[in-house]
C-alpha cells in the first residue's frame, strides 16, 4: 500500500477492542478451601465454649424460657404443647420430625452450601458470609439470653419427642445442641438462609416455590419436638434475613459477585484508608511506578560517611 507524502504511518492494533456496551464476562474464583475450613472450626470452638458454661446458665435460661413462654401467653400465641401433644400421640410424625430435627436440617443446609461452592462460586461468598454472619448473632444470643426450651420447664407438660425417639435429652447428633440456646432458633435462621440462597440459585420455577415450603416445615418440627416457642422461630427468620440483607450490601461481596476477581484483605483496607483523605486509591501500576521512583532515588542518594570510609 502506497504512503502519500507527507503523512506518517499508524501502527494499528493486533486485536480488535471488545464491542463498546458487551460487558467481558469472568469466571469466579473460588475461595481456598482452608480458609473455609477454619472458619468452621472457629465457630464450632466459640459453640463449644459457650456450651461449655452450661451449669451458670442454667439458672437465668429457666427464667428467659419462661418469661418468653409467658409472654405468648399474654399474646394469645401459645400453641407449643398443643402441637407437641398432637404430634407425640402419631408415632410415625413424632419419629419422622425427631430426625428431621437431627440430622436432615443440617444435612441439607451443608449440602446447599457446598453445592453453592461448587457450582455457583459468583454468589458463594455471599451466601458464606449471611450463614457465618447468622451464627455469629446466634452464638451472642445464646451468651447474652440463655433460654431453655420449652422441653425443659417443669410442670408445663411438654414431651422431648426427639428423646423418646432414641437420642438422649442431650439430643447426641453430628454437632451437640447447645441445651439453653433456644433463642433464636438457629434451625430456623439456617432454614430461612438455604431457602432464600436455593431460589436464588435454582432457575425451574416449580423447584424455587418448594424451597420457600423448606423453612414452614422445619418450623413445625421443631415446635413440635418440644426444642422452641413460636417466638424462638420469628427471631430465627429475622436474624438470617438481616444477615442476608447486610451480607448483600457487603463492598466485596458485591466486588467479587459482579467482576469474579478476587480482593485481598490488605487491598480492601489500602482503598478504605485512601476513601478516607478523601482521594482516590492508587492503581496497582501506580504503586508500582511508586515503587520503582523509590528505589531509583535511595540508588541515587550519595553514601553515608561511613560508609566511604
Amino acid at each position: 500500500m502506497s504512503q502519500l507524502p507527507g503523512s506518517v504511518a499508524v501502527r494499528q492494533p493486533e486485536t480488535m477492542p471488545a464491542e463498546p456496551g458487551r460487558a467481558v464476562r469472568r469466571t469466579a474464583r473460588r475461595p481456598l478451601i482452608f480458609g473455609e475450613l477454619v472458619v468452621v472450626l472457629l465457630l464450632l470452638r466459640a459453640y463449644d465454649l459457650i456450651r461449655g458454661h452450661a451449669e451458670v446458665r442454667q439458672g437465668p435460661a429457666l427464667l428467659h424460657g419462661r418469661q418468653l413462654l409467658n409472654a405468648e401467653r399474654w399474646l394469645h400465641l401459645d400453641i407449643e404443647r398443643t402441637v407437641n401433644h398432637w404430634t407425640v400421640a402419631h408415632s410415625a410424625l413424632s419419629l419422622a420430625a425427631s430426625y428431621w430435627y437431627q440430622f436432615l436440617h443440617i444435612t441439607i443446609t451443608l449440602c446447599v452450601l457446598v453445592w453453592c461452592y461448587w457450582r455457583r462460586p459468583g454468589s458463594y461468598r455471599r451466601a458464606r458470609n449471611a450463614l457465618v454472619l447468622t451464627n455469629v448473632f446466634g452464638l451472642a444470643f445464646f451468651l447474652i439470653y440463655p433460654a431453655a426450651p420449652p422441653r425443659f420447664l417443669p410442670g408445663e407438660g411438654f414431651i422431648d419427642a426427639v428423646a423418646r425417639a432414641g437420642f438422649g435429652t442431650t439430643h447426641g447428633g453430628p454437632v451437640t445442641a447447645d441445651q439453653y440456646g433456644a433463642f433464636p432458633s438457629l434451625h430456623l435462621a439456617w432454614a430461612v438462609w438455604t431457602a432464600v440462597v436455593a431460589y436464588r440459585l435454582v432457575r425451574p420455577t416449580w423447584l424455587r416455590r418448594l424451597w420457600l415450603g423448606y423453612p414452614l416445615i422445619t418450623a413445625t418440627v421443631v415446635i413440635a419436638t418440644g426444642n422452641h416457642y413460636l417466638l424462638d422461630v420469628v427471631a430465627g427468620v429475622f436474624i438470617a434475613l438481616g444477615t442476608l440483607a447486610i451480607a448483600h450490601r457487603l463492598p466485596r461481596s458485591r466486588e467479587y459477585g459482579r467482576s469474579g476477581e478476587r480482593w485481598p484483605l490488605l487491598r480492601r483496607a489500602h482503598a478504605t484508608f485512601w476513601r478516607l483523605r478523601g482521594k482516590p486509591a492508587p492503581t496497582e501500576s501506580g504503586i508500582r511506578r511508586r515503587w520503582s521512583d523509590y528505589r531509583l532515588r535511595r540508588e541515587l542518594l550519595p553514601r553515608s560517611s561511613k560508609d566511604r570510609r
